[in-house]
């Protein structure tokens, strides 16, 4: 949805900056975590049949939240539940998924191309993530997207983590532009949305991962895939 407000040019030049979200935005973390969840069952945990590992792998997912737990508190239950193919300690459980996540991690489809495109427009572009420093730095490394932004903050690293406006004030004043002439788009409606929106930002919400429950406001746009914005930016 395209407000008539912001077609053409005067909406191009009172733009400055874009800003993303990581997880189920510029990175597909849903499709990440399933391969990761496959690997380790194949690697660590007992199951009879093909029909049995999905089961597990299900379980998996349901239990991650998306991310939204912690790490000890997931690999508990997980060491309680699930049939180990040997002792196995949750020191090695966390270990494992330090070094091996990040190998997983795929590119939203059209992440590439939306980066680029706004690049081309002279935008400056950031990123958000809450998150461990290591495990989000090591994605981000690993998809090869570094280089394509302006500043990057990881929540861990400056102690503030979304949907604390101040994650994004401290953004905004590295990447030297205002609220009002930039841009945030995230999947979540309470971290990436609300949070963007008190901080002044215009936002895009990619729907699809996370259902919309937070009352008394919308996202400025609604995208359903991420090569959706640029025709946001064609003023399209």
């Amino acid at each position: 949805m395209i407000p008539e407000t912001l077609k053409g040019d005067q909406f191009q030049m009172n733009i400055n900056a874009v800003i993303f979200d990581l997880d189920n935005t510029l990175i597909n973390r849903k499709l990440a975590f399933k391969q990761f969840s496959n690997r380790l069952i194949e690697n660590y945990i007992i199951y009879l049949d093909s029909s049995e590992k999905n089961e597990i792998a299900q379980y998996i997912i349901e239990a991650d939240n998306d991310g939204y737990r912690s790490k000890k508190e997931l690999y508990q239950e997980l060491l309680n539940n699930l049939k180990w193919k040997k002792e196995t300690t949750l020191q090695e459980l966390l270990e494992y998924w330090f070094s091996e996540f990040f190998k997983c991690t795929v590119l939203m489809d059209g992440a590439m191309e939306v980066i680029q495109f706004l690049r081309s427009q002279g935008l400056k572009l950031g990123l958000i993530t809450n998150g461990s420093v290591h495990s989000q730095n090591s994605k981000i490394d690993y998809a090869g997207i570094r280089g394509f932004f302006d500043t990057i903050v990881v929540s861990d690293e400056v102690q503030v983590k979304k949907p604390d406006k101040r994650i994004f004030e401290i953004t905004l004043e590295r990447l030297g532009v205002k609220p009002e002439t930039s841009f945030y788009i995230g999947d979540h409606p309470l971290n990436d949305i609300k949070g963007a929106r008190e901080a002044g930002l215009r936002t895009v919400w990619l729907e699809g991962f996370r259902e919309w429950d937070v009352v008394g406001f919308q996202p400025h746009y609604t995208i359903r895939e991420l090569r959706e914005m640029i025709k946001i930016f064609e003023g399209g």
